[in-house]
């Protein structure tokens, strides 16, 4: 049953990935809710699809559970020895934590969305990779974990 779900989470989420402009996806980190370190990790690619040479990836997390105290969204941005983070400071709220970016130009980043203690999370990210004049170019996402 685990199983099953983690991959109707992954299909959503490869699937919300899909649309245009639209870079964004939902998924539950540590359905189970009894790993402090669990992690979901993914894979964005950012290539010229004709809008421009990709210069960042920029992204946030939403944390959509209900609030619990000291149980807090993290999200991860890091490609080669570049790493920049953000913590969603506000337990279920359901707004978008501050975007975060970083520049590395063309290529593959990571993203990775963690907690600070067990339990349950159910989240939204978004991410877009972008040119150096804030123009939305090449994005794919390569689900790589899931915990």
């Amino acid at each position: 049953m685990k199983n099953a779900f983690k991959k109707i989470l992954m299909t959503a989420l490869l699937f919300a990935a899909g649309g245009a402009l639209a870079h964004d996806g939902s998924a539950i980190v540590d359905a189970g809710g009894n790993n402090p370190s669990a992690t979901d990790l993914a894979a964005v690619t950012c290539f010229d699809d004709g809008n421009g040479a990709p210069a960042y990836l920029f992204g946030q997390i939403r944390d959509n559970s209900q609030p619990a105290p000291g149980l807090l969204l993290n999200f991860q941005i890091y490609k080669g020895n570049q790493m920049t983070s953000i913590t969603d400071t506000v337990s279920g709220d359901g707004s978008y934590s501050q975007g975060i970016a970083l520049s590395g130009g063309p290529g593959v980043y990571y993203i990775s969305a963690s907690k600070t203690k067990a339990g349950l999370r159910a989240f939204d990210v978004t991410w877009h990779c972008l040119t150096s004049g804030n123009i939305h170019t090449g994005t794919e996402l390569t689900v790589l974990q899931f915990q």
